[in-house]
């Protein structure tokens, strides 16, 4: 056989399973409960992180927008926000900003370019999160939170018919 094509098999230890002490008899249900119980324990300090990191996503949107897009430096750190808050916001049961952070998120991903009017749609979330900040609105945000989804939605659509026309 040529050496070329020689295969190598290499034992992968497991460091995890040094890690994490598996408890003998243990009741599944119970560690479910004892998890719920600390993610609403968390979901409280969700509301703080969520507050306190609109300003600066405020902020670095600021400075995308007067760059009209072109300060990636910007643009990264408010991606790299919006797609924190959406992962915190669904775990803690914000499903409405998840959504918002979301849809950001996946404006940005799939923009091939970002100039004036991808920093307008892209500012639109940015000011919906903030909106729901300011108004505390938690869970899906009932009637208000489908007014917003449905609105981002739409500019979205519009956004896209002017790209394609």
């Amino acid at each position: 056989m040529n050496d070329k094509h020689k295969v190598e098999f290499i034992d992968n230890p497991n460091p995890i399973r040094r890690k994490v002490r598996v408890e003998q008899g243990v009741d599944p249900a119970n560690l479910i409960r004892r998890a719920d119980k600390q993610v609403q324990k968390l979901s409280g300090e969700f509301e703080e992180i969520f507050a306190a990191t609109i300003p600066a996503l405020g902020e670095a949107m600021e400075t995308v927008r007067k760059s009209d897009g072109t300060d990636t430096d910007a643009l990264a750190q408010v991606r790299r926000m919006l797609h924190d808050l959406r992962g915190q916001a669904g775990t803690f049961g914000y499903p409405l900003v998840s959504q918002v952070g979301d849809s950001a998120c996946k404006f940005i991903d799939l923009s091939e370019t970002v100039g004036p009017a991808e920093t307008e749609v892209l500012g639109m979330h940015v000011d919906a999160l903030k909106a729901i900040s300011q108004a505390k609105i938690k869970g899906d945000g009932g009637p208000v939170g489908a007014e917003l989804r449905g609105g981002l939605r739409k500019v979205i659509l519009k956004y896209n018919e002017k790209k394609a026309g």
